[in-house]
């Protein structure tokens, strides 16, 4: 609340001269107790007001500011983003990983707690369900199995990977993608083991 005063006083204006500020953006009576005459003259003298009552580009740029600092931003918590079982829905995830080091040298599981600030940020960006994401990641998993894991990421990767330009790119988005709409399955001859 400090703060809002410190910004009234460094803009010269009284909390009543914001109140008939504020009454005039959103065309509400000023109450009685206020001298709407006396502020209405220091504002026009302020710059705030036009001879014709309507507010400046200042004054409107102030008001927005002040309001800034009502707003309250609400961090969704995992299980907002994620839904109430999402713990044991990113463990089946990291479970269709295999349990071994990537010719990378990474092991191809990551913590728990790690896999969720990633999932936060999937789910902040995407809005794929748990259902598409288990089937994109048993896709790509199955993809690598054939080449033996080679250049595979992580689970961690996976869902998101920082790129050198600090933007962030998810493989997991592409073949979520690809399991909702539809993706052509490339005939693979060498897949099954002969005898």
């Amino acid at each position: 609340m400090k703060e809002i005063f410190d910004r009234l006083i460094t803009e010269g204006l009284s909390p009543n001269s914001f109140y008939i500020l504020y009454c005039i953006h959103n065309k509400v009576t000023p109450n009685k107790l206020v001298s709407s005459s006396l502020e209405i003259t220091k504002l026009k003298a302020g710059g705030y007001l036009n001879e014709n009552l309507e507010l400046t580009n200042n004054s409107l740029n102030f008001i927005q500011e002040i309001e800034s600092y009502f707003k309250k931003s609400k961090k969704k918590t995992s299980s907002i983003l994620m839904g109430d079982e999402f713990l044991s829905k990113i463990a089946v995830y990291n479970e269709i990983f295999p349990n071994r080091k990537l010719s990378s040298g990474k092991y191809a599981r990551v913590n728990i707690k790690t896999l969720e600030n990633s999932f936060r940020w999937f789910f902040e960006n995407y809005s794929y369900s748990w259902d598409v994401i288990l089937k994109a990641t048993e896709k790509y998993v199955d993809e690598y199995s054939i080449r033996r894991y080679e250049y595979m990421r992580t689970s961690q990767y996976f869902v998101r990977k920082q790129n050198t330009d600090k933007t962030w790119d998810s493989e997991l988005a592409t073949y979520c993608d690809l399991v909702e709409n539809g993706y052509d399955e490339e005939t693979n001859y060498f897949k099954e083991t002969v005898v």
